[in-house]
């Protein structure tokens, strides 16, 4: 098998792309939490169900990323690999900022504001970017920051693009290839990282709470509480590739972490009111330990078991499946839009809460694929996505 394509990878992408669709479509129905469109009534529910799964989905999308750096970058050279980041991710972030993230901001501002700034020029100049605005002008339930400098679901694309930075800075100062000190997978090396991983994240977590998010020097969107989890999936995807751990981890042990992982899930998702711990953060305590390490073990054994499911389960996916996955990071740049429009199309709908959120998840899911196949039909959108 390519070691520098696994298809079973890129169909995990597509598994996890779905799911980050699912959690932009419950923000609007989150309590005490913003998002481009809100709807009533509210759901404590779909609050945690975005606070689990999303940052699941997003450490599994880093490491799946950075899992192909080390190929790319010996194939590439370190010129042509950053080269191709800033195309791929740095065009991508740069035009998604101006072309979706800012018209999203004023749409919300002009629905669930009345401050003035209803042009979308004085909105980006005075509210978006708080250049000659008045910081006391624009209030409302759900934002109360300004400016409203924020680049929503992008910041994926910001942090890809300082790991790959960082990782051609490296390589260029080493002037070799990773050491391999993984040696064979074993359940203790596992415990091991995740205990590492517990530890670096509940030293941030003691200062900064879980769904804090704060541009990092003015500009760079990121939720602290969660950055050491992110940061340390990257560094594991890079020494993973110089492994054989993705095509030889034995199929039993990963079915048990699966297991493991998904009784964690399960029981987080549905009997939270019961765990007394739950979503801890923002202080030195037991309960913010607590909660750390049971979220440190669910995302690493949900990680372990779901590449191992995808990896044996790949060859009886339809094989039409692949055009699916090459898809993938389209549906992640556009889907937010989609699901805001998805939302207020439906806006009128009179059928239970979730219901409505399942429609609303199907149709947005659907419509994102749909509509990235067709722009990927150019040859030089598939230059960028």
């Amino acid at each position: 098998m390519d070691k520098n394509r696994l298809d079973y990878l890129d169909f995990l992408k597509v598994f996890m792309a779905i799911f980050i669709v699912t959690v932009h479509v419950a923000l609007a129905y989150a309590p005490g939490i913003w998002w481009f469109y809100k709807s009533s009534p509210e759901d404590d529910w779909l609050l945690v169900y975005y606070q689990i799964i999303n940052p699941i989905a997003m450490a599994l999308f880093f490491l799946l990323s950075a899992y192909f750096f080390p190929a790319s970058f010996d194939k590439k050279g370190a010129k042509k690999f950053m080269k191709g980041k800033l195309i791929r991710v740095g065009v991508p972030f740069i035009a998604g900022v101006f072309l979706l993230i800012i018209p999203l901001h004023f749409f919300y501002h002009l629905q669930f504001r009345d401050c003035g700034y209803t042009t979308l020029y004085s909105y980006t100049w005075n509210m978006f970017f708080g250049i000659g605005g008045d910081a006391n002008a624009c209030h409302d339930r759900w934002l109360d920051i300004w400016p409203d400098l924020k680049v929503a679901h992008l910041w994926f694309l910001q942090h890809l693009l300082i790991y790959a930075s960082i990782y051609t800075l490296i390589r260029l100062l080493v002037r070799k290839k990773e050491h391999i000190f993984l040696g064979s997978p074993s359940n203790v090396k596992i415990v091991a990282f995740i205990l590492v991983l517990t530890t670096i994240t509940f030293a941030m977590r003691t200062k900064f709470p879980l769904d804090y998010w704060n541009g990092f020097l003015g500009a760079i969107q990121m939720e602290y509480a969660n950055v050491p989890k992110y940061a340390l999936f990257v560094i594991l995807g890079v020494l993973l590739y110089r492994t054989d751990w993705l095509t030889t981890f034995p199929i039993r042990r990963g079915m048990i972490w699966l297991g493991f992982g998904f009784i964690l899930l399960l029981t987080t998702l549905f009997g939270y009111e019961y765990i007394p711990f739950f979503l801890a953060s923002g202080e030195f305590s037991l309960n913010t330990f607590l909660w750390t390490l049971w979220d440190c073990f669910m995302t690493v054994s949900l990680g372990i078991g779901l590449i191992v499911l995808f990896r044996e389960g790949s060859r009886y996916l339809y094989k039409g499946f692949r055009q699916f996955s090459q898809n993938t990071y389209g549906v992640y740049l556009f889907h937010v839009p989609i699901v805001v429009f998805v939302q207020y199309f439906f806006r009128d709908l009179s059928e239970p809460i979730y219901v409505r959120f399942l429609i609303e998840c199907i149709v947005s899911v659907l419509i994102s694929f749909a509509f990235t196949h067709f722009i990927r039909k150019s040859k030089t959108v598939r230059k960028f996505i």
